[in-house]
């Protein structure tokens, strides 16, 4: 597995996982990322041509961003790799705070975003644009 800046394509090579299959229904998941990737804030993980990650922090003012992260139904067995990458690179960002939303039933992202360090800051009701609920966890140092 390979992690390297996020290009343009990316994201529409990425067959997304079935808890996250939703995204692509409410919101520009295939978006582009070119800005943030220039600035060394989106990147990608691919193995043998198929992209497995698409992951970054899109920054909302100073020591403050967005965490991200799109994985492939494909990732499974280069978890621990994506999770290593993910914690170097949150650990490498310029931000103070970082946030994170997960669905509220989603079992696996609540335990992977703790163990990147995140901690629960509230319930987020009808969060999403189709009225799922969600749950705020933040980073921060």
């Amino acid at each position: 597995m390979i992690v390297r800046p996020w290009v343009t394509g990316d994201t529409e090579r990425i067959a997304m996982q079935p808890a996250q299959e939703y995204l692509t229904r409410i919101v520009d998941v295939r978006g582009d990322f070119t800005e943030l990737s220039d600035k060394g804030l989106a990147w990608t993980a691919e193995h043998d041509g198929v992209v497995l990650a698409v992951a970054g922090v899109e920054p909302q003012w100073e020591n403050r961003a967005i965490a991200f992260a799109l994985i492939s139904g494909a990732a499974g067995p280069y978890f621990w790799a994506i999770h290593s990458a993910v914690r170097n690179f949150l650990n490498s960002t310029p931000y103070r705070r970082i946030e994170a939303t997960v669905d509220v039933g989603f079992e696996q992202g609540h335990r992977w975003i703790k163990m990147l360090g995140f901690e629960i800051e509230g319930y987020m009701k009808a969060y999403r644009p189709d009225g799922a609920d969600m749950l705020l966890y933040a980073r921060v140092r």
